[in-house]
């Protein structure tokens, strides 16, 4: 028999996977892998089993624009990444005049009736409006279901986020916002007839405002309750409600009010003053917004039509448990970029909560601000959820360095193939997270990563010397291979390195970010190519990006597979 081409003899080898894999669109739940690499056929495991190497070498002879790339394309895709029972978000659909949005974990009903009122009270707006949802509990109870209203709901967008909890993550509301404009609500807040249509035409006729729009809370009884916050401190909270006469009449003038209450507020989105990325948990958010917004130039406004009803009763209970720890340390936090004496606040939870069960609390938040590492915008672990020791060695290490509460714990990409694909993924997907969030700087750690004993002391002493500096990578610790580091004019603390290797604890500057994101794929089939390239992204770092990269020195981060090549020692 003659020999085949080699193009028809590779989509013959290409649709022989096909027949093998099945032809009914995958599930990547539907896969479970055996100790050799490959996947059975999860239609019919009787049949033949998949190399995947081979897979992917036929993969990277395809045409990209044939039917049998795309298929080759979602086979590899459920292989070589492991994904967890997190819903995908829903495509931007088109620019809108504003974004209503809301955050939620587990509250299915209150974003349900909230979602519905809208639409079924207000229709006049569905044209110029997106309802934006960010899941802060995705992989909870009510994800699927909340995921699923985009089925049905042509201006709604679902998106999943749990780096981080609390209700500082509204402030993703205005980072994925598509409106000019964005209204930020609880999930479970009913609007009047009408009002959302008079707040649109306030908007428009106030196309360069820099002012926080709020209005009246009413009450269950349906009258005007409360048209802001007094600024004293009551209950562990900062505000008190207050009533104006104001706002009592739905047709008068708006008026400035010192703050009010977070269940609702509008913000022209690219006057928004942002929230701090360091605040975690629940408090902290009234007061300090508003403050902000008058330091940017722009005024607290109440809006004598903008009414709204909020659902204070949960006779089921709570699905999150709110903490006196982070009710503290998001006001020691806010105080301290603020400039404010965190003086009122201590008084007030000492009274409230005791001087002896209120100190300890105080100390961590002020442990915390005071270490360098409060410098960075934020700080990421990067750790498998099957590591659930190294996980907890890691917290151990993470409240030595006086930082427990601060760092957020990334899902790692589990690649069983290749573990250097899913470190590539997990660094990709925290840098594309802070160019979303508009971070200036995020340091990551993976979760084998050990520190001395100083680390604090030399990493203050280092970061002042970068202040001066264009810098994009920063090592913590690394493998230099035996190179000589170029010491920097003027600097003790800081070198730079001729090559160096690992990312155990690396901080990236966000004039690095393009760059990053633009050479290494999101795919992980196309960062499973990109790897025989590159290998790994520590040597992509060093021989190809060529950032302006610099190590602290002496180094104060390493990882099992380097210490014994260390010449400091490490804490366990």
């Amino acid at each position: 028999m003659a020999e085949l081409c080699p193009r028809l003899r590779i989509r013959r080898e290409l649709s022989t996977v096909l027949v093998r894999t099945g032809i009914a669109p995958l599930d990547r739940s539907d896969f479970t892998r055996n100790n050799r690499g490959v996947i059975p056929n999860p239609l019919d495991p009787s049949l033949p089993i998949v190399d995947f190497k081979r897979v992917l070498q036929m993969f990277k002879k395809a045409n990209p624009s044939s039917a049998l790339y795309r298929r080759c394309s979602e086979v590899l895709g459920c292989s070589v990444a492991s994904a967890g029972p997190i819903p995908a978000a829903t495509p931007l659909r088109g620019r809108k005049f504003l974004t209503i949005g809301m955050t939620t974990f587990d509250d299915y009903d209150g974003c349900y009736f909230s979602i519905q009122s809208i639409r079924m009270h207000h229709p006049e707006i569905l044209a110029d409006v997106e309802i934006l949802l960010i899941d802060n509990n995705p992989s909870g109870r009510a994800a699927q279901a909340l995921k699923s209203l985009e089925n049905w709901a042509p201006n709604y967008r679902y998106i999943p986020y749990n780096t981080t909890q609390g209700t500082a993550v509204r402030d993703l509301l205005f980072r994925e916002a598509s409106g000019d404009w964005v209204l930020c609500m609880d999930c479970h807040v009913l609007f009047p007839p009408g009002v959302l249509s008079k707040l649109i035409q306030y908007c428009r006729e106030n196309a360069t405002s820099k002012d926080l729009l709020q209005g009246p809370l009413i009450s269950d009884s349906l009258e005007p309750m409360a048209t802001h916050f007094d600024p004293k401190w009551s209950h562990g909270m900062y505000g008190c409600w207050g009533m104006d006469d104001r706002g009592k009449n739905a047709d008068g003038e708006p008026f400035e009010i010192p703050m009010q209450g977070a269940g609702v507020y509008c913000c022209r989105r690219e006057a928004w003053p942002g929230f701090n990325p360091r605040l975690a948990g629940f408090g902290g958010e009234e007061g300090y917004i508003h403050e902000k917004i008058r330091r940017a130039g722009g005024r607290n406004l109440c809006l004598p039509f903008l009414r709204w009803m909020h659902r204070f009763e949960r006779p089921n209970g709570v699905p999150y448990q709110p903490n006196w720890a982070d009710r503290i340390r998001n006001y020691m936090i806010v105080y301290d970029e603020l400039g404010l004496d965190p003086q009122p606040v201590v008084e007030h939870f000492e009274q409230l909560l005791g001087k002896d069960p209120a100190q300890p609390l105080f100390a961590a938040a002020q442990q915390e601000i005071s270490s360098p590492i409060h410098s960075f915008d934020a700080v990421y672990c990067i750790n498998l959820d099957a590591q659930i020791d190294r996980w907890r060695a890691m917290q151990q290490r993470f409240e030595r360095l006086g930082i427990r509460r601060r760092v957020r714990r990334l899902s790692a990409s589990e690649t069983p193939i290749n573990h250097h694909i899913g470190c590539a993924l997990s660094h990709r997907r925290i840098i594309a997270e802070a160019k979303s969030q508009r971070l200036r700087t995020v340091l990551v750690l993976e979760d084998d990563a050990r520190f001395t004993s100083d680390a604090n002391e030399v990493l203050a002493c280092a970061l002042k010397e970068l202040e001066g500096l264009d810098w994009q990578l920063f090592y913590l610790g690394g493998y230099g291979w035996e190179h000589e580091f170029q010491r920097v004019p003027g600097c003790e603390h800081i070198v730079r390195p001729a090559q160096i290797t690992c990312t155990h604890a690396i901080a990236y500057h966000q004039s690095v970010y393009d760059a990053i994101l633009e050479a290494v794929p999101e795919s992980p089939v196309e960062l499973a190519e990109w790897v025989k390239t590159h290998l790994a992204i520590d040597q992509f770092y060093t021989f190809t990006l060529k950032a302006a990269t610099f190590l602290a020195q002496p180094v104060i981060a390493t990882q099992d597979s380097i210490l014994p090549r260390e010449k400091r020692l490490f804490e366990n």
